[in-house]
């Protein structure tokens, strides 16, 4: 019986978690209900970990396919952002360029069939933190809650019994 060699296995899952991601981001861009715009992200991590395929912006959710709108990131290059204390002594303009560019210099998809150009999501860090799969949306009954002034004290009350709550993230 033959084997597969390691690399080709990885290359597969790769495959695999891109079409997934895919898969996933078209289902939920297909729902006007869920994006204002085609906005919103999502990821996943290739099961070596070591990667993470990741919605660029600027691409509808509904519009990504094989060939665009994705990008594939070292995750130890995007974690990296988030300990280097550099990057907080440097003003708002400039820290969001730095970022920016370093996301660019964390992708390591050069022999993948993607659009090279593409930025990712400069959320990137926060979706490497997270687990395998993220679906990050922006419905418009959320941006209601969001955007008003009591909307985190509304948004606890609403699921007050519920088991897992929703995650607030001050910005």
């Amino acid at each position: 019986m033959a084997t597969i060699p390691k690399k080709q296995t990885v290359a597969q899952s790769s495959d695999s978690d891109l079409t997934t991601l895919i898969k996933i981001s078209k289902i939920v861009g297909g729902d006007i209900a869920l994006v204002q715009g085609g906005g919103g992200n999502t990821s996943v991590k290739t099961s070596d970990n070591k990667y993470m395929f990741i919605k660029a912006s600027g691409t509808a959710l509904k519009d990504m396919s094989k060939d665009k709108g994705w990008r594939r990131i070292n995750l130890a290059s995007a974690l990296s952002l988030l300990t280097d204390k550099s990057l907080t002594s440097l003003d708002t303009s400039t820290r969001e360029t730095e970022v920016v560019n370093r996301l660019f210099s964390s992708c390591d998809d050069k022999e993948l069939s993607c659009d090279h150009t593409a930025r990712p999501s400069v959320e990137a860090q926060l979706h490497a933190l997270l687990d395998k799969y993220i679906i990050h949306l922006h419905p418009d009954a959320v941006g209601a809650y969001v955007n008003a002034k009591n909307g985190k004290k509304l948004l606890d009350e609403l699921f007050k019994n519920e088991k897992l709550p929703p995650l607030w993230v001050p910005y």
